[in-house]
């Protein structure tokens, strides 16, 4: 598909950034709900290019995670005033010409900057700087080329979703949940689930549609005290679609941070779930600007129980207390933003005393041998 404009916010509907199926390049577009299908209109072509999706057309929650993501927030034409934001490491939108009136947009990083002279004529800035981009999609992905600030967008990090867009996902889940849903509730009459009192051996030996389920926890520690399970459950199920059982620990009266776990059946699930937590370009934080610090992944009940021994049998959806029940307490921030460069010293700082409170456990435990003996 040629883009036959530069991205442009002239028309006030043409609002959401997609990244079209044919040739991966990102477009501006004005996105409808029909019914139960998605239609995707692009910003000064004909009808004949619009594409439409069906709710139904989507075979599992990896595909219509895979779907969501090429929705975004239009990117923002970089002005020259924008220079000194565009640093290393900075994720951005950049235009590639594939010839006359042919100009595609995909995703690159800025690998380095060649700083220019600025001029300012009749109060106007005129950047004249050079920036090496590092392409992440595109015919030159996985190569360095260079071009001026005139053809670079800047990407808006903050991911909120269009609401026609949310609309239609979450309309699309329903679609492929209930099934499973109804099969689950088929096989219940067939398949014993344990008790609340059957022990955590018991639990790992457990098996659910003749399919033995390994049990995972992933430790966070640094979660922002407002926090309730639900709320976590609802944000980490919109940026992962994956669904897990959340557990907020008890926390002294003297602590600025609770400590939880996330707990998964699905090894598949976990991995995808560590790959987000773990992603070196984002980080959780918290309304507080808490950021969320991995402690342990663990794979088995009996590695769990040995870590943090049994789970307080508590439902992971009612709302505690003085708790917020909301998952937009909780956002992601990227890498090249003032809020991830502060979330990241945050962390940093947090994982520093965290060493030294586990270096105080082992002098107390090595003092109590001693007062013993």
């Amino acid at each position: 598909m040629e883009k036959k404009t530069l991205l442009a916010e002239s028309d006030y509907y043409y609002r959401v950034e997609f990244r079209a199926c044919k040739d991966d390049a990102w477009y501006a577009t004005r996105v409808s709900l029909e019914g139960e299908t998605l239609k995707v209109k692009y910003f000064n072509f004909p009808d004949e290019y619009d594409n439409a999706f069906r709710a139904s057309e989507f075979g599992d929650l990896e595909k219509l995670q895979e779907f969501g993501e090429r929705f975004r927030t239009l990117s923002k034409q970089a002005q020259d005033s924008d220079c000194r934001s565009l640093a290393e490491g900075v994720w951005v939108c950049a235009c590639h010409c594939f010839g006359d009136d042919d100009l595609r947009y995909y995703d690159a990083v800025v690998d380095g900057v060649q700083h220019g002279k600025h001029y300012w004529k009749a109060g106007k800035e005129t950047c004249f700087c050079t920036f090496i981009l590092f392409w992440l999609q595109g015919p030159n992905a996985g190569n360095l080329t260079a071009t001026t600030i005139q053809d670079i967008c800047m990407v808006q990090l903050e991911r909120q979703l269009d609401p026609v867009v949310a609309s239609f996902l979450e309309m699309a889940r329903r679609k492929i949940e209930r099934p499973a849903k109804e099969k689950q509730c088929a096989n219940q009459s067939v398949v014993k689930f344990c008790s609340p009192e059957v022990s955590c051996h018991d639990r790992e030996d457990r098996v659910i549609e003749g399919t033995k389920k390994k049990m995972c926890m992933i430790l966070i520690a640094n979660i922002g005290r407002e926090l309730c399970p639900s709320a976590i459950t609802e944000f980490l199920h919109r940026h992962t679609s994956v669904s897990a059982s959340v557990f907020i620990f008890p926390n002294l009266a003297s602590e600025v941070y609770s400590r939880g776990a996330i707990m998964l059946d699905s090894e598949k699930e976990f991995q995808k779930l560590c790959d987000f937590l773990n992603n070196p370009n984002c980080i959780v934080i918290s309304s507080t600007e808490r950021p969320w610090v991995v402690l342990e992944k663990l794979v088995g009940l009996k590695k769990i129980k040995a870590s943090i021994g049994r789970f307080v049998n508590t439902s992971t959806n009612i709302l505690q207390k003085g708790k917020s029940g909301r998952s937009d307490s909780l956002k992601v921030v990227y890498s090249g933003t003032q809020e991830f460069k502060i979330a990241s010293d945050m962390r940093d700082l947090f994982l520093e005393f965290f060493n030294h409170q586990e270096r105080l456990h082992k002098r107390l435990a090595l003092e109590e041998r001693r007062v013993c003996n």
